[in-house]
């Protein structure tokens, strides 16, 4: 019998390749590439150059389809994720001041 070291796990984790995000997501995999082309996803690589995303990315994706069926362009869907990430940064911080 084999056994396998268990690894750990949290939302920063690269687990999913392009195809499970892409259905995930509902997003086209071309639409993923051109998303990381333009550097607002940055999903792990692997030794055999194969993408890997966390659950981290699916969120940020999700957020950024949601924007592109709102027919915000690219320079917009930047703004408001630097907004996002920037107010979601502030909230981790008072939490942990609050403890």
């Amino acid at each position: 019998m084999r056994v396998f070291k268990r690894m750990s796990y949290d939302r920063q984790t690269p687990v999913f390749n392009i195809g499970m995000v892409s259905q995930l997501c509902g997003i086209p995999i071309w639409t993923l590439r051109w998303i990381e082309k333009h550097e607002l996803v940055s999903p792990l690589r692997t030794g055999g150059n194969q993408r890997l995303f966390s659950e981290e990315d699916l969120e940020v994706l999700r957020d950024i389809h949601d924007l592109m069926a709102q027919d915000v362009n690219l320079p917009g869907i930047r703004v408001i994720l630097k907004m996002r990430q920037s107010s979601y940064k502030r909230v981790i911080v008072n939490r942990r001041k609050k403890k």
